[in-house]
């Protein structure tokens, strides 16, 4: 397990299948969380083939880019990192791919959270510590968000991240999405 990046209430580090098949199970097949997402899980065994997909995706991939668990820190004074937090839900940032599947040079971030943890902050928590990571890090210039325009409660951490409205695109997840973009500051 690797950590990508820590807050002070928050974990986010790859995943690992064996471990964590159960919570991904939890999180992808409630159809509120759901909702607005192409990922859907029917069983336990299908999350784990699915946390399977993701890591080998990043290892191909391999541009320090992926689609990460958030779990809650359990030693809230953080003395010692607790690798049994509660996983809460998925930080992504990852390449957009267009029309035709292909890899684009525009990067995404994105957030799906057990609604059991909905309206804590976790979602602009991880993604703000995501942002740094993407800027800092891997010296991104411009880190995008697409959300649908029905999906408040995302389109209110977009804003709530500070990014900027730049339309309507059909050009990612063949569907009509928002665009939202946050450049790196110098």
């Amino acid at each position: 397990m690797a950590i990508i990046a820590e807050t002070e209430r928050l974990i986010i580090r790859t995943w690992i299948p064996e471990e964590d098949a159960e919570h991904a199970f939890q999180i992808y097949s409630d159809p509120e969380v759901t909702r607005f997402l192409i990922t859907k899980v029917d069983s336990v065994e299908s999350s784990y083939k699915l946390l399977q997909r993701w890591i080998a995706k990043s290892q191909e991939w391999n541009n320090g880019t992926g689609l990460w668990a958030i779990s809650r820190r359990l030693d809230a004074t953080r003395i010692a990192l607790k690798e049994t937090g509660e996983i809460i839900g998925t930080i992504i940032l990852i390449q957009l791919r267009d029309e035709d599947e292909q890899l684009t040079q525009d990067y995404e971030i994105g957030w799906h959270l057990k609604r059991t943890v909905w309206g804590n902050g976790y979602a602009t928590e991880a993604a703000k510590a995501i942002l740094d990571y993407g800027f800092k890090t891997l010296k991104l210039s411009v880190i995008y968000s697409i959300a649908r325009s029905e999906n408040t409660a995302s389109l209110k951490v977009i804003q709530r991240l500070g990014m900027t409205p730049i339309g309507r695109t059909s050009q990612y997840y063949k569907m009509e999405l928002e665009m939202f973009k946050l450049e790196a500051t110098t």
